[in-house]
């Protein structure tokens, strides 16, 4: 909707500038308004508020000055008021929402090639190999594959990587944990580190991979496999160290597979996985690390190095090496994200949980001291995840020990729901997440009030075909016989689809999308309710028909927008 009143007022500007009637020297953004009223008409634009002070006029000349230049040959503009201190209504002709209904005909909905094919690597979840994804990993999950749909969607050529943490004290962490799961599988009575990973997970992961673990184990030390408890523990416990170097690696691998396939039940895909270890192995941090030091941005201090982010912005220096020569986790970042730039990407956008927004200035300082445009970097951080049951807080999940799995969430919600529900709010909001909502066969649930819009539609498309009766496409559609309020209201709210996707993806907030959904969902079902689609009146038959297939075009691309299923009967 906004796209095309955009053209016709630049047209208008640049005929106001050839005519001499303004200067025109430099542009505010054009901006749109819908009013709150739909008396003030459909859209207002204030651009005569914004050329006041560079033109040295009224707003109010101004915007008569743009109304009289305004060239409208296909009759899409109805009326141009002035309103207030300058504004521009605008009220639309029948021949503008029939265009804006057929341009939802293509596969693309109307939506614009905004990125041109510019490079972009998202990357996110990103969660240590050492347990399951909780609700919040979910969250993120949910956040970076939407908006990983959303900019594909606008012309994007997106990559979707995920950053596997095999190394540092974790996986250490995980490495001797796993290992006296190994021994306690084998009928061994000890019991996990103090600060080691208590969860069911780990017991049974151990106990179902016990063979193949011990094998492992026993080919790293070039021996045959033991069979029998005593063999197995004599040697688990003859060779610890490296019974649990290996363990650990054995752990983090099938934990990841675990990772990957609850991710695959949300319909997430990951293109690229990237291992700190192997960056690390690679030389990858170091060169980073050599690069800064050479530019002058490290130094010593306290028996550590020390990169100088406050030159870049940053509240205090932070520290990459320790005194104990051990690299930070921030080092490890440098190298990584110097080393996705060196992939060719024009944008970098990562999905961090909320807890690590202190990250975000130190590795925009790190960067920029590579000389990276900052605004090439972006970071979108995800909120805590609050699960309830019952109107109470759910905080223990059955599997972890500590936490509410993903999976356990899946598996009593559905993937839709999870998907919806996780992007009911934008990522930096905390999230209520009703559990009991989340199942409820009623409009009071927002995922099944979509997808049942959709379901209506099939059933009335259902009949039609019974009936022989075709739906029609919107050139030969009476569009103009849609004046009742509820068949306006869904008209408008269609027509503002491609200008909702175009908002989303530039702000990367897929969030925006669901709310539309919902809204869009339910002016059709107030159209459902009040108008009665199979009618003895063909030509208005056919019009409400064509309204509906406009509905059901924008539902389905919204839905597969942010990974939702559009079932056709519930």
């Amino acid at each position: 909707m906004r796209q095309r009143l955009e053209g016709l007022l630049q047209q208008a500007l640049t005929r106001s500038k050839e005519g001499g009637a303004l200067k025109l020297e430099s542009l505010p953004p054009l901006i749109f308004e819908i009013p709150r009223d739909a008396k003030f008409g459909d859209l207002a634009a204030p651009l005569a508020l914004g050329l006041a002070r560079s033109e040295k006029k009224k707003p109010r000349d101004i915007a008569q000055i743009l109304i009289d230049h305004l060239d409208d040959p296909e009759g899409l503009v109805a009326g141009a008021e002035i309103a207030g201190p300058g504004y521009i209504n605008f009220r639309f002709s029948a021949a503008f929402w029939r265009r804006c209904l057929i341009d939802l005909e293509g596969d693309g909905c109307g939506v614009a090639d905004l990125g041109r094919g510019r490079k972009v690597l998202v990357e996110f979840v990103s969660a240590n190999p050492t347990g399951p994804l909780h609700v919040g990993h979910g969250r993120g999950a949910v956040l970076g594959d939407a908006v990983s749909r959303l900019l594909s969607t606008v012309g994007y050529d997106v990559t979707r990587e995920y950053y596997i943490n095999d190394a540092g004290k974790q996986i250490d962490t995980l490495a001797a944990s796993a290992l006296a799961r190994l021994r306690q599988a084998w009928g061994d009575a000890c019991e996990i580190p103090e600060d080691g990973y208590p969860g069911e997970y780990l017991i049974e992961l151990m106990a179902e991979q016990r063979d193949a673990a011990t094998a492992e184990i026993a080919a790293t030390l070039d021996r045959a496999a033991p069979t029998v408890a005593a063999d197995a523990l004599s040697m688990l416990e003859d060779h610890a160290e490296q019974a649990a170097r290996t363990c650990g690696r054995f752990a983090a691998e099938r934990i990841l597979r675990m990772i990957v396939d609850d991710m695959k039940a949300l319909a997430v895909e990951i293109d690229v996985f990237v291992s700190e270890r192997d960056l690390r192995d690679r030389g990858v941090v170091g060169d980073a690390l050599a690069e800064l030091d050479s530019a002058g941005f490290l130094y010593e201090a306290e028996g550590a190095r020390w990169f100088r982010s406050t030159d870049f912005g940053d509240e205090k220096d932070r520290v990459i090496e320790r005194s104990d020569g051990a690299l930070t986790y921030f080092a490890a970042d440098i190298g990584y994200h110097r080393e996705k730039l060196s992939r060719g990407f024009d944008e970098l956008i990562d999905v961090w949980g909320a807890d690590h927004h202190g990250y975000v200035a130190r590795v925009a300082a790190s960067l920029q001291a590579l000389g990276v445009d900052a605004e090439r970097f972006r970071v979108l951080l995800v909120q805590l995840v609050r699960l309830t049951r019952a109107g109470e807080p759910v905080r223990m999940g059955k599997r972890s020990g500590e936490f509410v799995t993903l999976r356990e969430v899946i598996d009593e919600v559905g993937p839709d729901a999870t998907r919806f529900f996780f992007l009911m709010r934008k990522g930096d909001s905390q999230l209520e997440f009703d559990l009991d909502l989340a199942v409820k066969q009623s409009s009071e649930n927002p995922v099944f009030y979509v997808q049942y819009a959709n379901a209506r539609i099939c059933s009335v498309f259902r009949q039609a075909e019974k009936e022989g009766v075709p739906i029609p496409r919107g050139e030969s559609a009476a569009v103009h016989r849609l004046e009742a309020p509820t068949e306006q209201e869904l008209v408008k709210a269609l027509a503002n689809y491609a200008d909702t996707v175009h908002e989303a993806a530039r702000e990367r907030e897929p969030h925006r999308v669901v709310f539309f959904l919902v809204d869009l969902a339910g002016a059709f079902h107030r159209f459902y309710n009040q108008e009665r689609m199979m009618i003895d009146d063909d030509e208005l038959r056919d019009a409400r028909l064509y309204l509906a297939a406009s509905t059901q075009r924008v539902l389905r691309h919204g839905l597969e927008l942010v990974g939702v299923r559009a079932p056709e009967t519930m």
